[in-house]
């Protein structure tokens, strides 16, 4: 799932959930606690630096539920590999506490940065809500949450979790992907199958009756890459909009179509005024050759000139002398 940017700025500028540095610390050892019961007896076996920055990642969730910051923070500041980062969140992500998300990236429509959502957060209902995570009915923002007594020698014999089987990692929501649908582009599956399931391709489809409309207006064809970009963006108007508005499906595909015509109109117009500005012709210039001849050559051309006049003067000599004597025959005739 991708976070756009202007749904990550709300995220940072929503209201925190602990408003004093006490609270802040209850939650933060709340969190703190959910992770230990992950990894069980292990848990005292990470080196020390690997637990303080699992600390310093529960520390940075409590205010709004979630963390953003990168794995290679975390690395450098507590001196571990971002490979050991990523190994604790899977950890955590495949045990059904975290969500995981990516924010789009700002220099092409690919995946960002991971975002880190905490299950066990009182926010977390809010963003499931907000972004329609596809949660499991079991699993609930406020669960139980795990008493904390001495930890005596009976105690330590005893797992501090019990790890759910197979085949409940496997139809964890993060597993259960919904597949790819069928005549819909890639980065388009991959950014809103989630949240349309099986409509995105009539959705798609809309947005492809407007390209055909606009081409056949304008006797021209497009480009699979300008559909498919028009056609992310017609979605991700629509989804927007949805958000803070109640919509019928039928609703919707008049309004990704509307939005996919004007962008379509657009498009060809602008394309059509650099056609014409690239049209003008412009008028080529004979060009004469001036190179230097030779001294013999001139002198050669300069003698077939003469030459040339000479025979014509004998010509018009010799016409002339029939003349005269054709008009003295016809005097004795």
């Amino acid at each position: 799932m991708l976070i756009f940017s202007d749904d990550f700025a709300r995220m940072q500028n929503y209201e925190s959930y602990t408003k004093t540095q006490n609270e802040q610390k209850q939650m933060k050892y709340k969190l703190l606690s959910i992770v230990e019961s992950v990894f069980g007896d292990s848990y005292a076996r990470l080196k020390p630096e690997t637990r303080n920055a699992i600390d310093m990642i529960c520390f940075l969730a409590t205010d709004k539920g979630f963390v953003y910051a990168k794995d290679t923070y975390f690395a450098e500041k507590h001196a571990i590999s971002a490979r050991t980062v990523r190994r604790v969140m899977k950890t955590l992500e495949e045990a059904g506490k975290i969500v995981k998300a990516h924010r789009s990236s700002s220099k092409h429509n690919g995946r960002g940065a991971a975002v880190y959502f905490f299950v066990n957060h009182p926010y977390f209902a809010h963003w499931t809500t907000y972004f329609g995570f596809d949660v499991q009915a079991d699993v609930q923002a406020e669960n139980a949450e795990i008493p904390c007594e001495s930890k005596d020698e009976e105690a330590k014999k005893v797992s501090t979790y019990s790890l759910p089987k197979n085949n409940y990692i496997k139809n964890h929501f993060m597993y259960k992907t919904i597949p790819f649908i069928k005549g819909v582009p890639k980065l388009i599956n991959q950014t809103f199958k989630d949240v349309f399931k099986d409509s995105l391709r009539d959705l798609y489809i809309r947005v492809r009756v407007a390209s055909q409309k606009v081409c056949q207006s304008v006797s021209m064809t497009l480009s699979k890459k300008d559909i498919h970009s028009i056609a992310y963006e017609s979605i991700h108007t629509l989804f927007t909009y949805i958000k803070t508005r109640s919509m019928s499906f039928e609703e919707q595909c008049k309004l990704v179509y509307r939005i996919a015509l004007n962008k379509f109109n657009e498009l060809v117009q602008t394309a059509d005024k650099k056609d014409k500005e690239e049209s003008v012709v412009v008028t080529s210039r004979k060009i004469v050759r001036k190179e230097m001849l030779p001294d013999w050559f001139q002198e050669h051309q300069e003698k077939e000139k003469v030459k040339e006049s000479t025979l014509s003067i004998n010509d018009k000599s010799q016409e002339d002398e029939m003349a005269r004597m054709k008009a003295i025959l016809a005097h004795y005739s």
